[in-house]
């Protein structure tokens, strides 16, 4: 800016310099207090957006709570405040205003969150108030322990709750009685930081609600500077361009990896046990009375349903290790391409606290349903008959290519063989190693292992529902060398013995058939009616002689196989007791766990002797393209016998690709924004000053800024205004001088008071001003022009 020399004396139309009038107080004059001159408007609009910036914080718990839930609160919660503020406001000292926010949020509280331990249902009772303040004490405890989002009617909310109506009252009050700018701001900080550490372990990214939450502090920042209406209007387009490129670039940045989750520094209580009968040993039960009804499920998929994961075994029967904690809805999930399915399930006469899901669930809402986030295993804590709930499950893709070149994963409880009861080592581990290997000769992978496993089990053997119960070592040794018959309870067990045996990670997974379809259907009826006389009986649960329950299983057995009266048509879906299906599983690294199908047939066992029972066709195909392969390498050994590390893919580069595509184009644009809306707003904030002589000195800077872009040299600081008309004359010509010289006196006077400027001389200032702006736009191109206005130096004016 060019230095501005004492001005020459006064034009004699203008009065003599003499004392000037005091200045009215500018924005942050004074003592604290309710900011001078300030009218309602204005002070309105100021609690407006602090409840706004306060909203916007509390949002940030979207990853914490089910969005349906968190916005009424939140809404609540940042508004009622809001407008107690406005209205005790100068009728109330501070100290006043506490205790009456306190019972207000007390009353909401009680009448929404705390509506049985409220008086009247609303009114806030000493039981509602101990357990709001008990509520919120906990909730931060309960959340860290929870997997996220909570349930929807968590009282955990409370603490949502809680944080924004004291951040919505004390920026409310901040913004009434300071004149701070964006001290009103810092009272919703705690709230967005709340949010952020409690927020790591749920769905979704924080980055855009703390993208929002800038662009509000400085909105509420304009609110608050005492800028005119057209000001504040004109920068809210540049907020939001700058909010839209955080928000966009944010999650893509190297550097926007998820935080660190506070819940590593937490004790975590113990999963919870569930304990009930263990579900492969009621197999034998319910293949003894097939045509109880156990539940419905509505579908369109025709995966199997896993009951249960057992992974302990102790010598004489397999349990589960699972531990079940709380979820809002949310399973955590594991790595692999999967497919989506919702199925919705009604409990009939389902036994145990167990509930079945197709493969691995992400979403799961019901009354009190747990999870166990190891296996994804559902149990119901009010589980009862009548009960539904609906299961968003992820159907787990697997190739032929991916298992070939698998290794077995390093999980040595997965593969322990423990001793029997009485401690000692049991003869059988010797000879189920035997069997196994011979039976996995020619082998070249793991999971060419489990695949001809699962071959030779299924030939070995008979699948007799009428087998006695039991998988023990001794059991399993019996079957395996003597009965050769058993029910899909012995297959499976057998399965993950010998699979353990060769150091292959088994487990076993009990549970169902995707049914028939329901009765209501034709379908449905034609297949009850095939059940026979012995089955009727049956569905009543009177127990079943041997060969009425071998008829009416295998008439189940055999109508499945053919397609009749289920899969196809999709709906409702009638699963019952003689749907029920046992598989194992083995662990292989990078990949997880994989199903095998060792039960043969019922019915199609003479048809070659290796046709599984319930095998999905993705399971089928894989298995029989592994064991066909014979032109594979053998995979190199480490040291200890295990194939050796299969070196990582490398990380898909497209991504990366994208993101340095989509950041150089955002931030391109939001430049482009900003070059188009400063100058103008810059423009508009210097024409509408406060006073005259700010009107004035806003035209003089105008104009030597137009000069300056247009490169004439008036860029040193050490000219004096009327060296600057000089120069600027010189370059535009002699129709410059007159708006030129007069301009440089009128900012003379206005700077240094050698006589008081009027509004009228503030309006001439700028017509002079616009006179040279005309001559600079004649003199410079339009190529110039547009330089000009894209140069950074006009965002710095």
């Amino acid at each position: 800016m060019a230095t501005l020399a004492t001005p020459p004396s006064a034009p004699a139309d203008r009065p003599a310099p003499g004392p000037q009038p005091s200045a009215a107080p500018g924005p942050h004059a004074g003592a604290a207090g309710p900011r001078d001159g300030e009218g309602p408007g204005r002070r309105v609009a100021s609690v407006v957006a602090v409840a706004l910036l306060v909203a916007g914080a509390g949002l940030a718990f979207d990853g914490v709570f089910p969005m349906d839930a968190l916005l009424p609160v939140v809404a609540v919660a940042a508004g009622v405040p809001s407008v107690l503020s406005l209205l005790v406001s100068g009728r109330l000292p501070l100290w006043g205003v506490v205790p009456v926010q306190a019972l207000a949020w007390l009353t909401a509280v009680s009448a929404t969150v705390f509506r049985e331990e409220a008086w009247l249902g609303f009114l806030p009772g000493p039981a509602a108030v101990r357990a709001a303040l008990t509520g919120v004490r906990e909730a931060g405890g309960r959340l860290l322990t929870t997997i996220l989002p909570a349930a929807p009617d968590s009282t955990a909310i409370v603490l949502v709750s809680f944080l924004v109506w004291a951040a919505a009252a004390a920026g409310a009050e901040l913004a009434l009685r300071s004149r701070a700018v964006l001290l009103p701001a810092v009272a919703a900080l705690p709230v967005l930081a709340v949010a952020v550490v409690l927020g790591v372990a749920g769905a979704g990214s924080t980055v855009p609600y703390a993208a929002g939450f800038a662009g509000l502090a400085l909105l509420l920042a304009l609110v608050r500077s005492g800028r005119p209406a057209g000001t504040i209007a004109a920068g809210v387009p540049l907020l939001v361009g700058l909010v839209l490129v955080a928000a966009v670039a944010g999650p893509v940045l190297p550097m926007a990896g998820r935080p660190y989750d506070v819940r590593e520094l937490v004790d975590q209580p113990p999963p919870r046990p569930i304990n009930g009968v263990s579900a492969l040993d009621q197999v034998s039960a319910w293949l003894q009375n097939p045509q109880r009804e156990l539940f419905t499920v509505s579908t369109s998929s025709e995966a199997n349903l896993r009951l249960a994961v057992l992974d302990t075994f102790d010598g004489v029967s397999w349990t589960s290790n699972a531990g079940f904690v709380p979820t809002g809805g949310r399973v955590p999930g594991q790595p692999g391409a999967r497919d989506s399915v919702v199925q919705r399930f009604t409990v009939q006469r389902l036994p145990g606290p167990w509930l079945p899901a197709a493969d691995r669930p992400l979403l799961v809402t019901g009354p009190g349903i747990v999870v166990d986030p190891a296996t994804g295993m559902l149990a119901g804590t009010q589980a009862r008959e009548g009960m539904t709930y609906q299961v968003t499950s992820g159907i787990r893709r697997f190739t032929t290519e991916e298992l070939r070149g698998a290794t077995a994963a390093d999980d040595p409880a997965a593969r322990a063989l423990p001793d029997g009861p009485d401690g000692r080592t049991p003869p059988q581990r010797a000879r189920l190693g035997r069997i196994a290997r011979r039976a996995t000769e020619g082998a070249r992978s793991p999971a060419q292992q489990a695949a001809k496993l699962a071959a030779y089990l299924r030939k070995l053997a008979v699948n007799d529902v009428n087998a006695p119960p039991g998988h023990g070592y001794r059991s399993i040794e019996f079957f395996l060398t003597e009965s050769k018959r058993g029910t899909t309870e012995q297959f499976a067990a057998s399965f993950a013995l010998l699979a353990r045996s060769i150091g292959l990670p088994s487990r076993i997974a009990v549970g169902f058939r995707p049914g028939t379809a329901h009765e209501s259907s034709g379908a449905g009826r034609d297949t009850g009616r095939a059940q026979g006389a012995g089955a009727g009986r049956a569905g009543t649960g009177e127990q079943l002689t041997g060969t009425e329950t071998r008829a009416g299983a295998e008439t189940v057995a055999g109508q499945r196989e053919s397609g009749a009266g289920e899969r196809g048509s999709g709906g409702v879906r009638q699963v019952r007791a003689g749907d029920v299906l046992a598989w194992a599983e083995v662990e292989f690294k990078g990949i997880g766990w994989v199903p095998f199908y060792p039960t043969p047939s019922r019915t199609r066992a003479g048809e070659g002797g290796d046709v599984a029972e319930g095998a999905p066709k993705q399971a089928k195909e894989i298995e029989q393209a592994i064991n066909d392969d014979s032109s594979q390498p053998e995979p190199d050994k480490t040291p200890t016998g295990q194939a050796s590390r299969q070196p990582r893919p490398v990380p898909d580069g497209t991504s990366w690709t994208l993101m340095w595509a989509v950041i150089p184009a955002v931030l391109l644009a939001s430049y482009l924004l900003a070059a188009g809306i400063v100058p103008f707003v810059r423009r508009t904030r210097r024409r509408r000053g406060a006073s005259a002589a700010a009107r004035v000195m806003g035209a003089w800077r105008e104009t030597v800024s137009r000069l300056r872009a247009a490169g004439i040299p008036v860029a040193s600081g050490a000219l004096t205004a009327g060296e600057v008309a000089h120069l600027a004359e010189e370059a535009l010509g002699p129709g410059a001088q007159e708006p030129l010289t007069t301009l440089a006196d009128l900012a003379n006077l206005a700077t240094f008071g050698g006589a008081p400027v009027d509004d009228a001389d503030a309006e001439l200032a700028w017509r002079h001003h616009a006179t040279v702006d005309g001559l600079v736009r004649r003199r410079s191109g339009v190529a110039r022009r547009l330089v000009t206005r894209l140069s950074p130096l006009s965002l710095l004016g």
